[in-house]
């Protein structure tokens, strides 16, 4: 991890899962168990996540035309690629200190209809930010701009306040009722209520990238997956008949490591320059933003993402790994999970997948935490490229072996797996928006506060070499 980024390293866990009496040991296979859903009860005592899931954090602002807002989410996730959107959860229930209503804000966005989802770089200005959250109620959200003394102007397409210092800003409104591709009808609402959250489905209607970064003399440096070293062996060697398979079609590429923009992404293409940023306006009809063309049909800027390993048994009793980048928890009680995943007919990028059908017939999966590792890599991009269809062996081929848990396939070299029921899908457009309720997380008993998980939820910036 870069120096500048240590000091918003994040370690898990911070106490031996040996010593907390909602976790069992499992001697036999190493790892460490805890059943859900919690109580209420317990929930008030520590409300913090069970269990470790990288997620990116970023800032969100609106106004109402007399107030402005400022607060910080967790888990933000691009959610469907026509239209483009994003999604942002809230909590709309009193679960601790931790976990609170956040009503001044969402009445405001709610209000207004629209957002500045942004992101500063380390260093002074996001500290302030940050401190102005922490330290301002969030019945007082309208002060906390102020309170940092950071400047802000106006956004180019609603009345919300960007910072100044904001290297990347993703403008967006509130969706509105349509139809997707196939005439069913979607968004009759712009959220949906799941748990203790409350999840807003917001279209991006133009996207501010800073122009050195836009024209390449700097680059976003985003680590996709957190770090951490198996202190026994990874997994034994896996052996499966016949060579890997390859369709000659199209094959996403995939690191940890992601720079934007790199020879690996697309060029920004702006409209125009304001203030020191590039600017790119999206159509405002789907139709009229799809692009065929696999590569052109990638998210047209950066947006940090984390990768959930979702697995399924299929109809067969085969196997079955999806590597999603939209993958988020959205709900803390229950604890919900929401891989997205695509059902239309766009292109090879975009296109049906079989683990649609798949959890939809079994009404469960399973979400694996990926980690920086040789043999968890090659198995994305090997297992992201390969249908179930092409490779009924897709996981073995992939180089991972597969524990034959009843509920999901268990990827026993993760260190974390969430067993996760279907309780409701969101169609948003190209994706389905699966709502997972962890009943059960698997942590390996060498995930320790000795070896703990690393990561960190910002990027970050620099000069281009």
């Amino acid at each position: 991890m870069p120096n500048v980024l240590e000091q918003y390293g994040y370690l898990w866990p911070r106490t031996s899962l040996q010593t907390l009496p909602n976790w069992q040991t499992i001697e036999d296979k190493r790892v460490f168990v805890r059943e859900l859903p919690e109580s209420l009860e317990e929930l008030s005592l520590d409300s913090r996540w069970p269990g470790f899931f990288p997620s990116p954090i970023c800032f969100v602002t609106t106004a109402d035309g007399t107030q402005v807002a400022l607060e910080k989410v967790v888990g933000a996730s691009i959610v469907n690629r026509f239209p483009y959107v994003l999604a942002l959860s809230f909590c709309t229930k009193e679960l601790s200190e931790r976990h609170h209503i956040r009503r001044a804000f969402t009445d405001m966005l709610e209000s207004s209809g629209s957002v500045a989802v942004q992101f500063l770089p380390p260093g002074e200005e996001l500290d302030r930010a940050m401190n102005a959250i922490t330290s301002v109620p969030e019945e007082k959200t309208y002060s906390r701009i102020a309170y940092s003394g950071l400047s802000t102007r106006k956004a180019l397409t609603n009345d919300a306040p960007v910072f100044d210092s904001a290297y990347m800003v993703y403008e967006a409104k509130l969706v509105k009722p349509g139809k997707d591709f196939e005439g069913q009808s979607i968004y009759s609402q712009p959220w949906v209520d799941v748990g203790s959250h409350r999840i807003y489905f917001l279209e991006i209607n133009a996207i501010q990238l800073r122009q050195d970064i836009a024209e390449g003399r700097s680059q976003i440096l985003w680590r996709s997956l957190p770090a951490w070293k198996p202190q026994h062996e990874l997994q034994g060697p896996v052996l499966v008949e016949g060579d890997p398979v390859e369709d000659g079609g199209y094959k996403k590429g995939y690191t940890p490591h992601y720079a934007f923009p790199s020879a690996g992404t697309i060029a920004f293409e702006a409209d125009a320059v304001f203030h020191g940023m590039a600017v790119k306006y999206l159509p405002p009809l789907p139709e009229d933003q799809v692009e065929v063309d696999n590569d052109r049909a990638r998210w047209p800027c950066f947006f940090p993402s984390s990768a959930g390993m979702i697995t399924s048994w299929s109809p067969e009793g085969y196997p079955n790994l999806m590597p999603c980048g939209s993958t988020t928890i959205v709900s803390r009680h229950p604890l919900v999970i929401t891989p997205c995943v695509s059902y239309a007919r766009i292109n090879e990028r975009y296109a049906p997948r079989v683990s649609l059908d798949i959890i939809r017939k079994t009404g469960k999966f399973g979400c694996g935490v990926p980690f920086i590792n040789d043999v968890v890599i090659n198995a994305i991009r090997y297992a992201g490229n390969t249908s179930l269809a092409k490779d009924s062996q897709k996981i073995a081929r992939a180089g991972l072996e597969v524990e034959p848990n009843e509920w999901a396939p268990v990827l026993p070299a993760l260190p974390l797996h969430f067993d996760c029921q279907v309780i409701g899908e969101v169609t948003l457009g190209t994706h389905i928006m699966f709502l997972g309720e962890v009943r059960r997380i698997q942590v390996r008993a060498d995930v320790t506060p000795e070896n703990p998980i690393e990561w960190c939820p910002w990027a970050d910036v620099v000069p281009s070499k």
